[in-house]
C-alpha cells in the first residue's frame, strides 16, 4: 500500500504539469506541448512517448514493472501525459494517433487503481470516465474490457460491471476463455449475493437481478 500523503504528492505534481500543456495549448502552442510532454516522460519515467506508444498495453505494464510489482508513480505519469497528447491529437483530427493514448492511458489508469485504490476524490477516476466516453465508439480489446469489469465491481457499479461481463461473453470466441468467463460470472454474482440490498441498490442493481444470474450460470454449466 502506497502512502497516502506520497500519493498526493505525486498527484500534484502531475497536476502542475498538465497545468503548463493547458498554458501552452492555450496559446496554441502544440507542438511545444507535444515536445514537453516528451522531455517529462523523459525526465520522469526514462522513455520517450515513441517508445512508449510502440508497446502493448500489456508489454507497457511490464517494462514498467521491472520486479513484477506496478510503479505506481511511472503509471500516474505515463497515463496522464499520454491522455494529454492524445487531447492534442484529438484536436488535430487524428483519430488514430488520439485514440492509441486514449486507450494506453484508460489500460494504466484502469491498472493504477485496481492495484492500488486511491482516494473517493482522486482525478483518476474522473480521467477514467472522461476515457470510457472518449472511446464509446470503438470495440475496445478484451484485456481492457476485463479491466474495466474489475474497475466497475471495485467502484460498486454493478449494472456497468454486468453489462461489460457480458459484453465480454458476447465477443469471446475461445470455449476454454469462455468457460474462464462463465466461472468469472458465477464468482462476481456469488459476490453480490454477499452484498446489502442498499449497496445493490446503490449500483443500480437488485437481489433479483443477482439470484437470476446466479441460476443462468449454474443453468449453463449444468
Amino acid at each position: 500500500m502506497i502512502n497516502k500523503d506520497y500519493l498526493l504528492r505525486m498527484a500534484e505534481k502531475v497536476g502542475r504539469a498538465l497545468a503548463t500543456i493547458i498554458g501552452l495549448r492555450k496559446y496554441n502552442k502544440d507542438e511545444e506541448a507535444l515536445i514537453y510532454i516528451d522531455d517529462l516522460l523523459l525526465k520522469t519515467v526514462g522513455l520517450t512517448s515513441r517508445f512508449l506508444n510502440s508497446l502493448s498495453e500489456e508489454m507497457l505494464v511490464k517494462t514498467i514493472s521491472p520486479l513484477g510489482t506496478l510503479n505506481v508513480e511511472a503509471c500516474l505519469w505515463i497515463a496522464s501525459l499520454l491522455k494529454a497528447e492524445g487531447e492534442i491529437y484529438e484536436s488535430q483530427d487524428n483519430a488514430q494517433a488520439s485514440y492509441y493514448r486514449y486507450h494506453k492511458a484508460l489500460y494504466l489508469f484502469l491498472t493504477l487503481v485496481l492495484h492500488e485504490p486511491l482516494a473517493d476524490d482522486s482525478d483518476v477516476y474522473g480521467n477514467i470516465d472522461i476515457l470510457v466516453n472518449k472511446l464509446e465508439d470503438y470495440e475496445l480489446p478484451t484485456a481492457t474490457k476485463t479491466l474495466l469489469f474489475g474497475y466497475y465491481e471495485q467502484s460498486g457499479n454493478y449494472a456497468r460491471a454486468e453489462d461489460t461481463l457480458f459484453d465480454l461473453l458476447e465477443t469471446d470466441d475461445e470455449d476454454q476463455q469462455t468457460s474462464s468467463l462463465r466461472e468469472c460470472a458465477q464468482a462476481f454474482y456469488t459476490r453480490l449475493r454477499a452484498k446489502s440490498d442498499a449497496d445493490l441498490l446503490n449500483g443500480n442493481f437488485s437481489r433479483e437481478e443477482v439470484e437470476e444470474g446466479i441460476t443462468q450460470f449454474t443453468l449453463d454449466d449444468g
